[in-house]
């Protein structure tokens, strides 16, 4: 995957418009709304310590959904960021069985960054500022590293190159699963979040807490398997497929459970951490 980020307003108007006529998209994972899920499920959960140590980094007023888009929207105006693009995603092939190290190059990918902002979070005697950077990129990384098309490498720059008609609609595949199925259901971000919620029993949650990152990568590529084969497990999605209902209807259930394992493993993490 190539990762691009639109800078200014009127670049954001230009690459919408792009989207509609080529594969020069940007990827992002799971859009706004769904980073501000994650962030906002994850909150919940944590310790009482944990909030306190949050909030103690955080700028006066802010949460973790204040920060929950920082990475994708604010860090690449920073120098030592302008090329964290390859933080937010791991090119695993689709026909691999799992995730390898040898997919995350000096550790500059998603798998890696978790764990290198993970050990300066919780290094207190680390800078503030550098422990709420950290902080930021790991409330943001964590939900990325769920996202299917961020894992899963179908030679089509996580599905940047792969236009498909949705619902009537042209889109690419990539913005389909960042941000179009989760739009279409016309819910607003508190509607959204309670459909989430409710995936999150105290079973699946204590199942899902422990897992290493390996394991959350593992699972997003068994995703993306299943995302670009579609209900009919036939051949994988291509330029031109028209996706429709049952197709929503397959990749929903989906897009729930990746965001609702962010969530808690967001929390468990910052749990651990903040002890």
């Amino acid at each position: 995957m190539t990762f691009y980020r639109p800078r200014s307003r009127s670049v954001l108007v230009v690459l919408s418009v792009a989207a509609l006529l080529g594969p020069s998209t940007p990827a992002r994972a799971w859009g706004p709304r769904g980073h501000r899920t994650v962030a906002r499920l994850a909150q919940e959960r944590l310790s009482p310590t944990a909030l306190k140590a949050v909030r103690a980094l955080l700028d006066e007023g802010d949460d973790l959904v204040d920060i929950a888009n920082w990475a994708d929207r604010e860090a690449y105006d920073l120098p030592t960021f302008a090329s964290s693009g390859p933080w937010h995603y791991v090119n695993v092939p689709i026909e691999a069985e799992r995730y390898a190290d040898r997919y995350c190059r000096r550790g500059d990918c998603v798998v890696g960054k978790i764990a290198e902002f993970r050990r300066v979070l919780a290094e207190p005697q680390s800078p503030k500022a550098e422990r709420l950077t950290a902080l930021k990129f790991l409330v943001h990384l964590v939900a990325d590293v769920h996202q299917p098309l961020h894992v899963g490498d179908n030679d089509d720059r996580g599905g940047n190159g792969l236009q498909v008609r949705f619902l009537g609609e042209t889109t690419n595949f990539h913005r389909l699963w960042d941000s179009g199925l989760i739009e279409e259901t016309r819910q607003n971000d508190r509607a959204w979040a309670d459909r989430v919620r409710r995936r999150i029993t105290p079973e699946a949650a204590k199942g899902w807490a422990n897992d290493p990152v390996e394991t959350w990568a593992n699972e997003s590529l068994a995703a993306a398997k299943k995302a670009y084969q579609g209900p009919a497990r036939g051949p994988r999605i291509s330029t031109g497929a028209t996706l429709g209902k049952p197709y929503q209807d397959f990749a929903l259930p989906l897009v729930e459970d990746r965001l609702a394992r962010a969530a808690v493993r967001l929390a468990h993490e910052l749990d651990a951490i903040f002890r």
